[in-house]
């Protein structure tokens, strides 16, 4: 089994194993409520890769 999987099993299985449902339903109710509203939002990745850090200051320093 490939980790994505693991991962995506553990995920579903989550609110089967958490030991309060009624306030795991609460709060993913409270987060939905948040991402509807605008509150709450994923963030894109906006840092250079760390590979193209050196790349970027490498090219920096030769047009200066």
């Amino acid at each position: 089994m490939q980790l994505v999987d693991q991962l995506k099993k553990t995920l579903k299985d989550c609110p089967v194993v958490s030991s309060d449902l009624e306030e795991l339903a609460r709060l993913q109710q409270f987060l939905q409520r948040m991402k509807d509203a605008g509150v709450a939002r994923t963030r894109e990745y906006d840092l250079p890769l760390p590979d193209t850090i050196g790349r970027t200051l490498a090219a920096c320093r030769t047009s200066s």
